[in-house]
């Protein structure tokens, strides 16, 4: 079966980070780590992002059985 993980955490950022994304002291971010892995459970595809959590709304659909 294939599977999809994702984990999101909240945190402040650090300096290099607050200067790329053009943050103000104090705001935030949210760190998405998703891995996607095939029917043996070798990951296909990882992403690593980080939003800054002033500008963003997370969405999730779930299918329940």
């Amino acid at each position: 079966m294939n599977m999809q993980e994702s984990t999101v955490s909240a945190r402040l950022p650090d300096a290099t980070e607050r200067e790329l994304l053009d943050l103000p002291d104090g705001v935030p971010v949210l760190s998405v780590l998703v891995i996607a892995c095939d029917a043996s459970g070798q990951a296909v595809q990882v992403s690593d992002v980080l939003l800054p959590a002033d500008r963003q709304e997370l969405e999730d659909t779930y299918r329940l059985n």
